[in-house]
């Protein structure tokens, strides 16, 4: 008994719907990470349902797929990926505050993470990197960026022990 080109299985599914599955199996990986990830994948299976579709045999389909995925993955690794890393970054808030001088407008207490300091014309949340309390109009200097929280470390004098 001869099969038709439609009625050839693979893992006991037709052709078409087998590359069907990897299609959509693909595409829900890439939507569900939005990192390009699996995308070739999605285009080297849409390829080979397609030669399953016209008929090309099972060991086609799947040399359609190696090589689309194969070359999927080079032209990302080497033409994409790299225009990408050279998008220019716009700076943040936080980025312009980084080792700029402030004062405090609330006191600092590293223990229980509340206090205020105005830097650039702006109120931010800060702590110390110290154990200790930064009294209120203690000039201070940004040392770095942890959430939502300017890390700061006084100009002058040091933290002061909690009490």
């Amino acid at each position: 008994m001869k099969l038709t080109p439609m009625a050839t299985l693979i893992l006991g599914l037709s052709a078409p719907l087998f590359w069907g599955i990897i299609l959509a199996i693909s595409v829900i990986a890439e939507l569900a990470t939005f990192n390009v990830v699996s995308i070739w994948f999605a285009i080297a299976a849409l390829a080979s349902m397609v030669a399953a579709f016209l008929g090309a045999s099972i060991a086609l389909q799947f040399v359609l797929f190696g090589l689309l995925s194969v070359a999927g993955f080079l032209v990302f690794i080497f033409l994409v990926r790299p225009r990408l890393e050279r998008r220019a970054v716009t700076p943040t808030n936080a980025d312009r505050i980084m080792g700029r001088e402030g004062l405090v407008t609330q006191t600092l207490n590293s223990t229980t993470g509340q206090g205020q300091i105005r830097v650039a014309g702006q109120v931010w949340s800060a702590r110390t990197e110290e154990e200790g309390i930064v009294r209120e109009g203690t000039p201070v200097r940004i040392t770095a960026i942890r959430g939502v929280k300017a890390i700061v470390q006084p100009l002058e004098g040091s933290v002061e022990p909690l009490e």
